[in-house]
């Protein structure tokens, strides 16, 4: 009888925790919105404040993928579908998501965007996010690293350290 009773507790508690780990794996792959607003500079002394209203979406075996719109300089970017990175291989995936590595893809102009221009035109003005790592629960920005490509003009690397230099 007591055997019994020691079973149906071990049953019990088995389905609470797969009952539980079913409710964390949900609540993880639920996206993340963030509006966030970071000063970033472009290392010849300018700055301007980057406006970012961004979806993370979370995964067990690939990095975060970071979509949605970011405003510079007046102009406002939005993410490009076609547009961002895919993983090589499962392990690429894995290796990725313990590194901490967050994706974004390119962030193209409304306008170009709305048009549907092949990929060389939508990328003539864009904004890559090559790294970024945040504070807390994706509540601020600790490290940024924006790459602005534009027509006949140098590429620009902005970030939150005001001493980083720009690439020709």
């Amino acid at each position: 009888m007591e055997r019994a009773k020691k079973t149906g507790l071990r049953r019990w508690a088995v389905g609470i925790i797969l009952a539980g780990l079913v409710l964390f794996a949900i609540w993880y792959h639920i996206p993340l919105h963030r509006a966030l607003d970071v000063t970033v500079y472009d290392g010849t002394g300018g700055s301007d404040i980057l406006q970012m209203d961004i979806t993370l979406h979370r995964s067990f075996f690939r990095g975060t993928m970071a979509r949605g719109t970011i405003e510079l300089d007046g102009t406002s970017y939005v993410s490009a579908p076609r547009m961002e990175p895919t993983q090589s291989s499962f392990l690429a995936g894995l290796r990725d998501k313990w590194s901490g590595i967050i994706y974004s893809g390119y962030f193209v102009e409304a306008e170009r965007l709305a048009g549907r221009g092949d990929f060389i035109y939508m990328k003539e003005d864009s904004l890559w996010i090559a790294n970024v790592s945040f504070r807390g629960f994706y509540d601020s920005i600790e490290g940024l690293i924006l790459v602005r490509s534009s027509p006949d003009a140098p590429n620009v690397v902005y970030t939150v350290d005001p001493l980083t230099r720009s690439l020709n």
